[in-house]
């Protein structure tokens, strides 16, 4: 006998409303629906809007990357005056990029470990968390909604104070995070919790053309910052995480891993500081009148900006593509067949934003 479970909009796993309409045959998935919109915002119509403060507005997609969000629009609506910002404010940008990552990682390696009871793992990471969100602090003067990018540049320097401090941090970081990296890669328990759980084929990641570290998790090394390098990013030397089991363990080990590979970014980056001129802002500036798109890699996976000018302050169009949006379908296939116990640890470690899917 089949039953039908309503699986959120609240759930203790969740930190955002999403439902899940489960078919169960006892503790076994047999067919799930997806259902979101529950916090639809319209915010791509309010981006027809004067193209400086929506610099703001595009921090309110997504409440943990929104650096990302605000580089991806300044550098849409920059691509539409044929605008180059200084290299100063490129170097800057990078920085925070990669703090957003840490920050962004951390969170979601903590809920994960939360959703399968590990309570003190969970707040050991979100401990390590603060000590970013008080770098941001220090740096933009913001925890979390940053607002010094706009269209030409950055509105906050870096000194040369503030770029020792920020070498210190990275090796106060790199320490914590190893401790934390032993803990959770050497632990019996949540292997054997998380391994086998959730697999996604390679296959199936391309097919359903996933971002990200599900995609990563799953093999397929397909980073924006790699293969179609933005900002710095073509000048510095990394490589993409990938893990190939594609399962729940897996994406979580890439996030660990992309951990230690943001500290070293930042470290490559901040010599950049001395030679990168004093400008921060670009001091020619046009009215928006072409239209570009702008992709970059934030902490989920690979997000688009598109803009439109019509040679005004405002903009004639703005649209959005998240990384939750484009993995939101890969939850489907991965819960159906699933333990009953499973799906939300499964959903967890996609790292859902809802306030992107829906937008």
């Amino acid at each position: 006998m089949r039953t039908t479970i309503q699986f959120g909009p609240q759930h203790p796993v969740w930190v955002e409303p999403i439902r899940l309409k489960l078919t169960m045959d006892g503790e076994i998935v047999k067919d799930v629906a997806l259902e979101a919109g529950y916090v639809h915002r319209g915010l791509e119509k309010k981006f027809e809007w004067d193209y400086n403060k929506a610099a703001y507005l595009s921090e309110r997609v997504c409440g943990i990357c929104t650096q990302h969000h605000s580089t991806c629009y300044c550098t849409a609506v920059e691509g539409t005056m044929n605008l180059q910002i200084p290299r100063r404010a490129a170097v800057i940008r990078n920085i925070m990029l990669e703090l957003e990552r840490l920050h962004s990682h951390l969170l979601a390696i903590g809920l994960t470990l939360e959703s399968i009871g590990f309570e003190n793992l969970f707040m050991l990471c979100f401990r390590n968390r603060e000590i970013v969100l008080d770098m941001f602090e220090r740096t933009t003067g913001n925890r979390v909604l940053h607002g010094i990018n706009i269209v030409g540049g950055v509105t906050r320097n870096i000194g040369p104070e503030m770029a020792k401090e920020l070498e210190g941090f990275c090796d106060l970081m790199e320490g914590r995070c190893n401790d934390l990296k032993d803990m959770i890669l050497q632990s019996y328990t949540i292997q054997e919790r998380m391994k086998g759980v959730g697999v996604m084929s390679e296959a199936l990641a391309k097919d359903l053309c996933v971002v990200g570290p599900v995609a990563r998790g799953s093999g397929v090394p397909y980073d924006v910052r790699s293969v179609a390098p933005y900002l710095l990013y073509g000048e510095l030397k990394f490589k993409p995480v990938t893990e190939t089991s594609g399962d729940c363990w897996a994406r979580s080990v890439v996030r660990v891993r992309e951990l230690f590979q943001s500290i070293d970014l930042i470290r490559q980056v901040i010599p950049m500081l001395g030679d990168a001129g004093e400008e921060i802002v670009a001091k020619s500036r046009t009215l928006p009148e072409l239209e570009y798109f702008a992709r970059v890699e934030p902490p989920r996976g690979e997000l688009f900006y598109y803009a439109k000018g019509k040679k005004s302050k405002e903009l004639d169009r703005v649209k959005v593509r998240t990384s939750t949006y484009a993995n939101g379908p890969g939850i489907v296939p991965l819960i159906r067949g699933a333990n009953l116990a499973d799906v939300g640890l499964i959903t967890i470690t996609f790292d859902p934003c809802i306030g992107c899917f829906d937008r």
